[in-house]
């Protein structure tokens, strides 16, 4: 039986509570409140210490946003996400990379698992039952994988393990913690269309950045960091990242809901929802197409063919599957050679692509290293960062251009074996 919200918070949390939330500060301390800031921050500005109110200003609203991820954690959720969306982009604004605001996500997300816990809400024994579903025993797997790699013979010290560790105890926290705050379908059904109107409005920039063109900061950003302009300039123009951190970040999260949004879309009875689902689903796969990330090519067929076959009974699979194809192969096939963006979605199957044949050589290059190394090079040993960090190292500089590649070389093939098992226990 659910048990009831429980309030271990302190009577000055439970003041602060009402005060802010439930009053809205329309009362005698909110309103004495705000006339005291309002004051207070004009006499600065008439001080000309215009800095002091906006640092007070930032310190209340972190104060608002702890007490939120704290003592309301499943409005928490939301929090972290909408910062999660947006951590990137006054970096893109200031146009350097000088605003450390990863770890300021980490802190938000820690205190969120913290509050799942100290509300106590959800089924009695709930963790229990969760430690023993197949995504549990997977990432416990791959945690294992992961810790065993600090003691890697092939690498030496732990400046990369470090923070993979630490990224990757912050998923478990994220896997935790929305097992525990969305538990009912209501809770599901509002997390999916928070979701897909995110994901319509980071395309949705996407866009304005193919159609209008970067701004001046963000094109400041994009020649800030070596060799950024030479890998996002592609096919005649320049590969897009809406307000996330890279393109393939853009492109997987724009691929992946424009498949999810399809597939809600077709069973809407509502057909001015299922209208506007459809559009927006469409506005993702131009940002998808617009990121240049090759990948993502694929997951648009693949997820509907997986749908595909989980439904294929129902007429609505069968006519969307037909409509899909026939749109796939006209773009792919149609005489249209004008576009670069639809010229490098093309490549994605193409044999004759240099940049393809360039990264099948390399793989059966360093096949032999991944076949000798069980556990791998090490953690951060391939690519930039290898070469940065362990210049030394045979992998350093080696371009994966491909996640199981890099994780099969730095983890080895064992670690590859399992961190597959993961993702298809996510399926």
């Amino acid at each position: 039986m659910p048990l009831k919200e429980g309030n271990i918070i302190t009577p000055v949390g439970d003041w602060l509570q009402k005060e802010f939330f439930h009053r809205k500060l329309v009362s005698p301390f909110g309103l004495t409140l705000l006339v005291l800031l309002a004051l207070g921050s004009a006499f600065l500005v008439a001080k000309d210490l215009f800095l002091v109110p906006l640092v007070a200003s930032a310190l209340i609203l972190g104060i608002i946003t702890v007490f939120i991820c704290l003592f309301k954690p499943y409005y928490g959720i939301y929090v972290v996400s909408v910062f999660s969306i947006f951590v990137f982009y006054p970096n893109h604004l200031i146009g350097r990379d000088v605003l450390p605001l990863s770890p300021v996500l980490e802190i938000l997300i820690l205190f969120v698992f913290l509050g799942s816990y100290l509300n106590r809400t959800g089924v009695p024994g709930s963790s229990r039952v969760l430690i023993k579903t197949l995504i549990s025993i997977a990432i416990i797997t791959n945690t294992s994988s992961v810790l065993i790699q600090a003691f890697n013979p092939n690498v030496k010290g732990l400046e990369v393990w470090m923070p993979t560790i630490r990224r990757w105890l912050v998923y478990i926290m994220v896997y935790v913690m929305a097992y525990r705050l969305i538990d009912t379908m209501d809770k599901f059904r509002f997390f999916a269309k928070f979701w897909i109107i995110a994901a319509f409005v980071i395309a949705l920039y996407g866009c304005y950045q193919q159609w209008f063109g970067y701004l001046p900061m963000e094109m400041n950003y994009i020649m800030s960091v070596p060799g950024s302009y030479e890998l996002l300039f592609q096919g005649g123009q320049l590969r897009k990242f809406s307000f996330l951190s890279d393109v393939v970040s853009f492109g997987v999260l724009a691929g992946s809901m424009a498949t999810f949004t399809l597939i809600v879309a077709i069973y809407q009875k509502n057909r001015n929802r299922m209208t506007l689902m459809i559009l927006m689903a469409i506005i993702m796969l131009l940002g998808m197409a617009y990121s240049g990330t090759r990948t993502t090519t694929i997951i648009l067929p693949a997820g509907i063919m997986l749908y595909g076959f989980l439904t294929i009974k129902s007429k609505t699979t069968v006519i969307t599957l037909f409509c899909l194809t026939t749109i796939g192969l006209f773009l792919f096939f149609a005489p249209i050679y004008s576009s670069p963006t639809l010229n490098r979605m093309r490549t994605t199957f193409d044999s004759k692509d240099e940049s393809m044949n360039l990264r099948e050589r390399n793989r059966h290059y360093i096949q032999p290293y991944l076949h000798a190394h069980p556990i791998g090079g090490g953690i951060g040993t391939t690519g930039l960062l290898g070469a940065h960090f362990y210049p030394e190292h045979p992998l350093a500089d080696f371009p994966t251009d491909s996640g199981l590649l890099r994780i099969g070389l730095e983890s080895g093939w064992i670690g590859l074996m399992i961190w597959i098992f993961f993702n298809l226990s996510i399926l």
